[in-house]
C-alpha cells in the first residue's frame, strides 16, 4: 500500500503532494493501523513519503478540515479522538444524512440498470475480498475500502455533493473510533448479504424497505459503541 504509494510520487506535481500524504493518512485508517489519539509525526511521513515539510504540513491543514485529524499547541498533530457521546452525535449525522440520500435516491427514482450493475460488482468484490488477503491488515483495508466505495457509490448518484463531502469525512471519524476495536470488521459474506438486502430493497423502490435495511447495517456500528460502553 505504502510501497505503491511512493513509485508513483514522481507522476505528480509538486502541488498535487499533499493529496498523497492525504491518502497515505486515509489508507492507513483504512488498514487499521492509525486509531484515535495515534500522533502523527510530520517528519517520520516526510521521510517515508520521500517528499519536503510543506506538502505534509498542507496535508495535516486539509485532514484536520476533514476532522480526522486534531492539532494540539506545542504537541503536535494527533489522529481524532473522541468521546462516547461525540462519536454518538457523529453517528447520528452520518445515519440521517445517508437516509435522506436513500430517500432522494427513492423518491426521484435516481437508479437505473447500469447503477445496479455496479452495486452488484461491489458486492461481488466484497464476497471475492477475503481471498486476496494475505495478511490482518490487508484484511481490513480491503474489507472497509469496499465498504466505503458502496456507500460513496450511493452518496454520489444521488447529486448531493456537499452530502457527500460531509459523509466522507464522517465515515472515516467513524471508522477511526472503530478501528479501537478489532471485532469490527466481521465476515466479508455477512457485508455483502446486508449489501444486497439493500440492493434489492432500492430495486423494488420501497422507501420504508430501503431505511429498514439501512437502519439494520448500520446497527452493526452501534453494536461496537454498545461493546465499548460496557467496558467503561
Amino acid at each position: 500500500m505504502v510501497n505503491s504509494i511512493i513509485e508513483n510520487m514522481d507522476n505528480y506535481e509538486k502541488q498535487s503532494l499533499s493529496d498523497l500524504v492525504v491518502l497515505y493518512i486515509k489508507n492507513r485508517v483504512l488498514a487499521g493501523s492509525l486509531k484515535s489519539g495515534d500522533k502523527v509525526i510530520e517528519a517520520d511521513i516526510s521521510e517515508l513519503l520521500n517528499t519536503s515539510r510543506a506538502p505534509v504540513r498542507e496535508a495535516m491543514r486539509i485532514l484536520n478540515e476533514q476532522g480526522i485529524v486534531s492539532f494540539l499547541p506545542r504537541k503536535g498533530n494527533f489522529i481524532l479522538e473522541m468521546s462516547e457521546e461525540e462519536l454518538k452525535e457523529v453517528f447520528e449525522i452520518r445515519s440521517g444524512l445517508e437516509m435522506k440520500i436513500l430517500e432522494k435516491l427513492v423518491v426521484r427514482r435516481m437508479l437505473n440498470e447500469e447503477n445496479f450493475r455496479e452495486l452488484d460488482g461491489l458486492v461481488q468484490s466484497m464476497l471475492n475480498g477475503e481471498q486476496k488477503c494475505r495478511n490482518e491488515e490487508e484484511c481490513i483495508y480491503i474489507f472497509n475500502t469496499i465498504d466505503l466505495g458502496f456507500h460513496r457509490y450511493l452518496w454520489n448518484a444521488s447529486g448531493s455533493c456537499r452530502r457527500a463531502q460531509i459523509l466522507e469525512g464522517l465515515f472515516y471519524q467513524i471508522l477511526i473510533a472503530m478501528n479501537q476495536d478489532s471485532q469490527f470488521v466481521r465476515s466479508f459474506q455477512d457485508k455483502a448479504a446486508e449489501y444486497r438486502r439493500i440492493i434489492e430493497a432500492l430495486k423494488k423502490n420501497n422507501l420504508e424497505l430501503v431505511l429498514s435495511e439501512f437502519c439494520e447495517h448500520m446497527k452493526k456500528y452501534t453494536d461496537v459503541l454498545v461493546r465499548k460502553e460496557s467496558r467503561i
